[in-house]
């Protein structure tokens, strides 16, 4: 049992970091550009479909649609203004 938690664990570091030579280098732009898909891809997609559930749960009737809308929006604009907080408080901390 305890050889296959290993095992997993080895294979989920390799899934995460297939790269071995992070200490070589080029670790900041593989950064940067997991950063820019995130919120270039992933959180508007996350977004649009949070809308559309929310939606549904509008048409629907449910008495928690105005709240899930109202989440779903707050959580998108501070998604989006992300890098901007980020930024802010870097030139912040000097």
């Amino acid at each position: 049992m305890r050889h296959a938690a290993l095992a997993g664990l080895f294979v989920g570091f390799l899934i995460i970091a297939p790269d071995g030579a992070y200490a070589f280098g080029g670790f900041e732009s593989k950064m940067s550009n997991l950063t820019g898909q995130l919120i270039g891809v992933v959180l508007p997609l996350m977004s649009v479909l949070g809308l559309i559930y929310a939606a549904f749960l509008s048409i629907s009737g449910s008495a928690e649609a105005k709240g899930k809308i109202f989440a779903v929006i707050t959580a998108s604009a501070i998604g989006f203004m992300a890098p901007q907080i980020i930024a802010f408080i870097q030139s912040a901390a000097g």
